[in-house]
């Protein structure tokens, strides 16, 4: 209907207007009202009452997006650090202590000041790749293309995957440079490109591929479509036949407390396109069966395409008071059947060693950090390199530009480890705060109305209380005014002419009232008052003044003249007609209906008559 500090005012049926800003935490009717109204256009809330929850706002939010309202400000990302605070009886603090979140804007940008009506046009992404081919050491190039351009930039989820990984050491089994699963395509631009250089590693590979997709959107408010090539894949060669796998072993630790696990790497100088199979011995002071599990088997694999396998042995716990042992783990060299080559090498470290101990605390990492989109959620991951023995309390801390409690939910700072596991997650809610209702955001009335007069201009500030427009309803009455001699010719039933004189539309319509009491008007005459229905609607403005035509009686495909070219008298009408000499001649005529300036001739003309019109003042009647 109209848009008040560039936020659209949206036409709702409802039984009072919005007086104040709602929130969450907000009582009152006009809260049930605007669950009804919310409730009531789809936007689904479990519980209509009068307690604005976050139920409320969630519901509020999925409204205000699809008619692209902005936010109540322009508020900034903010941030919320976890970092992990120790307990001296329970455990120790590792390394990696900290994770930070960034909480982003869940609504759209901008002025909010496009009425409802066609849906905005939704771009159509494809995707396209530099090469359908790559070796190692290679560069491949990703291309996202629009079908139009956009007045802002537009983010794009993307999926990537296939059997290639991606990352930014090759130390990590990484075979790429590492793509984002978000790309930004600019305003105005129609495409937007990310590059990756295929790393060279000395590993035995067989092909490898990798896939670049637009990741699929789910929901009705979705941001753009996705185009007939919404996938490719780059296939990376293989490579690395020439090398041979030497074995290495290494222990997840010097020590390991009783009751824990410790986990030995075995890792390969280079990785094979087959499975490795090894052979291993564990021996030292530590007895099997005792001290620690036996394993099932002394073989294990490196399964194809791995470049290592961990290998778990659980401690276990006794009441024994005894010194500290050791668990020797030895990688023993391959025997491969005559005429085979060998599977694997020896390389320079086959042996670890364990001391298995007791009392050390488990030490505590955490894991997680992300952006979070206000109303959504994230978590972190506290992960304790051995499994904790009894319930145990993790402490951490809470700091950042996000206030705990007002832009999240509130965090305790504290967190339970069960028994017998060796991480806890802890969940972060993020408040959607950027959601306000204002109450110029929802016109209310019993619809359909007409807007009846409008008391501001476009631009105009206007104070809080002022009136910004007045409804009336939606039908309203033409009544017409008439003479007594006019008034003798009208009956009801008669169908008339209505021209609305401002915004000039002219519409048909029906004498359905007539008065048979004269009054006297603003001037003492005497006037009769009638009632016209139109058939259509009019752009109507109260009090607006209309001319009403009514057709008394017709005459088509007839021949006339002016008025004034008839002379009218006792013994008939004439008119003066002039030939080709100049000579005047009177013509006896008979006369039909007139209207305006115009009569009919009915006898005595043929058509083709010049006839004189005695002008006194004024110009010649225009041909009807």
């Amino acid at each position: 209907v109209f848009a008040l500090d560039g936020r659209t005012a949206v036409a709702v049926a409802g039984d009072f207007s919005f007086y104040r800003e709602l929130s969450v935490g907000s009582v009152g009717p006009d809260v049930k009202q605007l669950e009804t109204i919310l409730n009531d256009n789809g936007y689904s809330i479990s519980s209509v009452d009068s307690l604005f929850t976050e139920q409320t706002r969630s519901a509020l939010a999925r409204w205000q997006f699809d008619r692209g309202y902005s936010g109540s400000a322009n508020e900034s990302d903010e941030t919320v650090t976890v970092s992990l605070s120790s307990n001296s009886a329970a455990y120790s603090v590792g390394r990696a202590n900290t994770a930070a979140f960034v909480v982003t804007p869940s609504v759209p940008s901008g002025t909010g000041s496009t009425f409802r009506g066609a849906p905005a046009t939704k771009p159509t992404l494809t995707v396209s790749a530099s090469s359908n081919s790559v070796i190692e050491g290679d560069p491949v190039t990703f291309t996202v293309t629009s079908d139009i351009s956009l007045l802002t930039d537009l983010t794009v989820a993307l999926t990537i995957g296939g059997s290639a990984a991606g990352g930014d050491d090759i130390a990590n089994d990484d075979d790429y440079e590492e793509i984002l699963t978000n790309i930004v395509l600019p305003a105005g631009e129609l495409t937007v490109s990310v590059t990756s250089v295929v790393f060279v590693d000395s590993v035995i590979e067989d092909e490898e591929d990798i896939t670049f997709a637009i990741a699929q959107q789910f929901g009705d408010d979705t941001s753009y479509l996705s185009g007939a090539v919404k996938s490719v894949r780059v296939v990376i060669a293989a490579n690395g036949s020439d090398l041979k796998p030497l074995l290495t072993v290494k222990a997840s630790g010097e020590a390991i407390d009783e009751g824990s696990s410790v986990t030995f790497t075995v890792r390969t100088s280079v990785k094979s396109n087959r499975d490795i199979r090894f052979n291993v011995t564990l021996s030292g002071n530590a007895e099997s069966d005792i001290d620690y599990l036996t394993p099932d088997s002394d073989v294990y694999t490196i399964n194809a395409g791995n470049e290592s396998v961990d290998i778990d042995i659980q401690i276990r716990r006794d009441d024994a008071v005894e010194l500290d042992e050791d668990l020797i783990f030895t990688i023993t060299g391959d025997v491969p059947p005559v005429g085979k080559n060998k599977r694997y090498y020896l390389g320079s470290n086959v042996k670890s060693t364990v001391v298995i101990q007791s009392g050390d605390l488990p030490e505590l990492t955490l894991i997680g950090g992300s952006a979070i989109a206000e109303g959504r959620s994230g978590s972190f991951r506290i992960v304790s390199d051995a499994p904790v023995t009894e319930d145990t309390s993790v402490n951490y801390q809470v700091s950042g530009t996000a206030t705990n409690g007002q832009d999240f939910r509130v965090l305790s700072g504290t967190v339970i480890m069960k028994a017998g596991s060796s991480s806890v997650t802890v969940l972060i809610d993020t408040i959607n705060d950027d959601v306000v209702f204002l109450p110029s955001d929802m016109l209310v009335a019993q619809w359909p109305a007409r807007i009846g007069k409008v008391e501001v201009d476009e631009g105009e500030f206007v104070l809080q209380g002022n009136v910004v427009l007045s409804l009336t309803e939606p039908e309203f009455t033409i009544t017409m005014k008439v003479s007594p001699t006019d008034r003798a010719e009208l009956v009801v039933g008669q169908g008339v002419s209505v021209d609305l004189k401002v915004g000039g539309q002219i519409l048909p319509g029906v004498i359905t009232e007539l008065g048979d009491s004269a009054t006297v008007g603003p001037g003492g005459e005497e006037q009769y008052e009638g009632t016209v229905s139109v058939t259509g609607a009019f752009d109507a403005v109260d009090g607006a003044t209309v001319s009403i035509d009514v057709t008394l009686a017709e005459a088509l495909q007839v021949l006339a003249v002016p008025v004034a070219s008839v002379l009218r008298s006792a013994d008939g009408d004439q008119v003066r007609v002039v030939n080709d000499q100049g000579t005047i001649t009177r013509l006896n005529v008979t006369i039909g209906l007139i209207d305006g300036e115009w009569v009919e001739i009915k006898e005595g003309l043929l058509g083709d008559e010049l006839i004189i019109v005695d002008i006194v003042s004024g110009s010649a009647a225009e041909a009807p």
